[in-house]
């Protein structure tokens, strides 16, 4: 009976251990096809928008920019409180599908595309990206410099957690509306106190002339103290985003993930049915009659 006990207990634990293993990727993957689902939605309510909406919205958003003539950072991002933007302006702009999405992110290099929403919520920090209400809407233009933040080190999500692989020269892309602008990373500052506000509104300032964007978010790993910012300015765009090679990388990244989930299910499956034969085994030579 002990014995029995004993093994139902290992049983227990080696599933919990293995569900703690697997939960950092399959949540990922989840969180992945979230967000996928979410920018196919956003695709199929801009590609049924006509032109006379398209210019409509670009005006509504450049009319909405103009009014920001420096860019506010009211709080720290990551300790923004929840607010009801629904009721605000900015809510209104930049919501085709009337989901708070204005768009997506994506970062070829280390294989993200993510939703962009409207404010730093925390349960919109948790899935995606926020757009920081204050800065500039990303639509592009001269004299703008639009902010947008993520988490790193999440368990349930990826999000930014590789952006510190980005480095000078490097491109990500803002798909907004009808267009897509890409930009070029030309500013890295790699550990920012969160509580330096001098250097970080001056990092974020809206600069004469230019089209800048921002990506922000924490760092490091675990204490996030202080901030990492990786600025990019606009550059042409040239169909660059959609080569090939990039969605091999994309296939790949996919694939090495599916694998190590089912090399670890397959791991536990096995232990599993060795730990099932040898209790059945057991239980089996216990019911020989003795002689």
């Amino acid at each position: 009976m002990k014995k029995k006990i004993s093994a139902i207990l290992f049983g227990l634990l080696f599933l919990v251990g293995f569900g703690i293993l697997v939960y950092p990727t399959v949540s990922n993957q989840w969180n992945t096809y979230r967000q996928s689902q979410l920018i196919s939605n956003y695709q199929s309510v801009v590609q049924d928008m006509t032109p006379e909406d398209f210019t409509q919205e670009w005006e509504r958003a450049e009319a909405f920019n103009a009014t920001i003539t420096q860019n506010n950072l009211y709080s720290d991002v990551f300790g923004e409180s929840t607010t009801d933007l629904q009721s605000t302006e900015y809510w209104k702009i930049l919501n085709e599908a009337g989901d708070g999405i204005m768009g997506y992110l994506s970062i070829p290099k280390i294989n993200i595309k993510l939703a962009i929403y409207h404010g730093t919520a925390d349960d919109v920090l948790q899935t995606g990206v926020g757009h920081l209400n204050g800065t500039k809407l990303p639509i592009g233009g001269e004299s703008t410099h639009c902010v947008v933040a993520a988490h790193r080190g999440l368990p349930s999500a990826k999000l930014f957690t590789d952006i510190d692989q980005l480095r000078n020269g490097d491109k990500f892309y803002i798909h907004v509306l009808d267009q897509v602008l890409a930009y070029e990373v030309d500013q890295i500052l790699p550990m920012v106190d969160k509580d330096d506000h001098e250097t970080l509104e001056n990092a974020l300032k809206i600069e004469e002339g230019k089209d800048q964007v921002t990506l922000f978010t924490c760092t490091p790993y675990g204490v996030n103290s202080h901030r990492l910012l990786v600025r990019g300015t606009r550059v042409a765009y040239n169909g660059e985003e959609d080569k090939e090679a990039t969605i091999s990388e994309s296939m790949v990244e996919s694939i090495k993930n599916y694998y190590m989930i089912y090399t670890i299910l397959g791991l536990a499956v096995t232990l599993l049915v060795i730990l099932l034969l040898r209790f059945l085994s057991k239980k089996k030579k216990n019911k020989q009659p003795k002689e």
